[in-house]
């Protein structure tokens, strides 16, 4: 393969997986999380077709050495930006995870509380749940 279709195909992968992680940004955003699934498995084999191209370029630096400086210079700025939105990504899943696991804490707290456990250790089945609602807020600014 030559030097220039390499970098090409590395970029365009780039590009795509930025696409995929802007549009799961845009999922956790719209609170729309039962659609992830969805993109996963696009963004899973972008992933791996992306580590196997950079990986072939790293065992390879003469290719990167070949190519023109106006060609090196567009991958390092791909590169960067690459890298800047997976980071972006990776942050937006972390503060959807805390989030969702806040939510999963005070459900679970609230289902403590409403069937009180009698000094016998035994739950009784007759016991009347007793309901309690649970303040939620949601940052759609993620």
């Amino acid at each position: 393969m030559e030097p220039l279709e390499q970098v090409t195909i590395l970029m365009t992968l780039m590009k795509r997986l930025g696409q995929v992680m802007e549009h799961e940004r845009a999922i956790l955003r719209s609170l729309r999380v039962d659609v992830l699934p969805d993109i996963q498995e696009e963004k899973v084999a972008l992933a791996e077709a992306y580590e196997i191209e950079l990986s072939r370029l790293r065992c390879s630096p003469e290719v990167l050495a070949g190519l023109d400086p106006r060609v090196r210079s567009q991958l390092h700025e791909a590169m960067r930006a690459f890298q800047e939105c997976a980071a972006v990504n990776l942050h937006a899943l972390r503060a959807a995870k805390a989030s969702l696991e806040k939510i999963l804490q005070s459900v679970a707290a609230s289902l403590a509380q409403s069937l009180p456990v009698p000094a016998d250790g035994r739950q009784r089945l007759t016991a009347e749940p007793r309901g309690q609602v649970i303040p939620v807020a949601f940052d759609r600014k993620a």
